[in-house]
């Protein structure tokens, strides 16, 4: 009767690419090939629904985040439907956790399940269209007898829980493997749902600013969060060239190594243990202060390349340039509080230097391109803290 492979499938994976933005999805990289001797660690696990509850409600050791998923959730069908199921003793699949160092545990697969238990519990469902439970129609929680109170409290779900020292990389094969019943996670959708706290914040402030849509021109989609992609790995780079960004296990500097993945991972675990929200609010700040003058200075267009034919028709934001760029001003706002700007026709030149060199638009995120990228950009600042 009930269960439909959570969370709905109707989203296409038809999206507009971003100039210079990686072809590869997360399962054409062997997670074997970068960590040959990772250790996995999944254990197995069964709660009661009430000790679920007490876990999110009472023990907040369960993480259920509002944003964690795509706006596909459940309707009441569904939610019903499990309820139902439960009251039958009627087992559900299995659910996938995944436990930080802290012990913490965040919803890998079957947040739509726990957050229909919860809601239930906390008498927010009425139940409706019950088709064998009949007498329970029109009934909360509160109103059904004790006897199914307590059925609905003891009943078992299983769970299987991804532990540290699991790999970064290897959460993300797991994660995309559990997903891909419905429509597939992209990487930064795994990121956001893995690593919530003071980094996801950060980044969603800063893509939903004014002085981010104005400066890209509303041209990147915020669907299956595109824009906080670019806004993650502009921080990444800023952080990184700034010798601000360390290992969030060894506390030693993190270096880059060709997988963007778990290096951005890296990034946002490093954020949620190290910024409060001073910290934060002067990112914010110092990022929406970098786009405001790059648009000033140079419109929509700033994170565009010339086109190179005779077309009309712009080409598309280029990431890496939108990257570098971005860091050129956020280091030169000193420069710039004493009256000393970059001149346009400096940055044009620039730009040229990069779209000729090729390091924006192939292999942009191997190593030696994100060396190139950062030797451009120290010389350049050099040439121009001279003038």
């Amino acid at each position: 009767m009930y269960y439909m492979s959570e969370e709905n499938k109707n989203n296409s994976e038809n999206e507009d690419r971003l100039e210079g933005e990686s072809g590869l999805s997360i399962d054409e990289t062997s997670s074997l090939d970068i960590y040959p001797n990772a250790e996995v660690r999944i254990i197995p696990a069964q709660y009661s629904v009430s000790h679920i509850y007490r876990l999110c409600e009472v023990r907040k050791e369960l993480i259920i985040d509002p944003e964690y998923q795509r706006n596909n959730v459940w309707g009441t069908t569904q939610r019903n439907e499990l309820i139902e199921s439960i009251l039958m003793g009627i087992p559900i699949p299995i659910i996938y956790l995944f436990e930080s160092t802290d012990g913490t545990k965040q919803i890998i697969d079957g947040r739509q399940r726990i957050s229909a238990i919860i809601d239930f519990l906390n008498n927010k469902i009425k139940l409706k269209n019950l088709k064998i439970l009949t007498g329970l129609n029109n009934k909360f929680f509160k109103d059904i007898e004790p006897k199914l109170q307590g059925i609905f409290e003891d009943f078992q779900m299983s769970f299987y829980i991804i532990q540290p020292p699991t790999p970064e990389r290897v959460k993300y094969d797991i994660f995309d493997r559990v997903n891909r019943g419905g429509t597939k996670l992209n990487s930064q959708e795994m990121r956001n749902a893995l690593y919530r706290g003071a980094s996801t914040q950060l980044i969603k402030e800063i893509a939903d600013s004014d002085e981010f849509k104005k400066v890209t021109g509303d041209g990147i989609n915020p669907v299956r969060m595109r824009d906080r992609y670019v806004v993650l790995r502009g921080i990444a780079f800023y952080l990184y060239y700034t010798d601000k960004l360390k290992d969030p296990y060894s506390s030693a500097r993190l270096e880059y190594r060709s997988d963007i993945d778990d290096f951005l991972a890296k990034t946002m675990i490093f954020l949620n243990k190290n910024i409060d929200n001073t910290q934060k609010a002067e990112l914010v700040t110092l990022f929406k202060s970098a786009y405001k003058r790059i648009y000033n200075m140079f419109g929509d267009d700033a994170f565009r390349f010339e086109s190179k034919t005779l077309s009309p028709k712009r080409r598309p934001i280029n990431m890496p340039l939108m990257e570098v760029l971005t860091l050129v001003f956020l280091l030169g706002k000193e420069k710039e509080s004493t009256g000393k700007y970059y001149y346009t026709s400096q940055i044009e030149r620039f730009k040229k230097e990069l779209d000729n060199s090729k390091l924006c638009t192939a292999n942009v995120d191997s190593r030696r391109s994100w060396d190139a990228r950062i030797n451009m950009v120290y010389n350049f600042i050099s040439e121009i803290s001279k003038l």
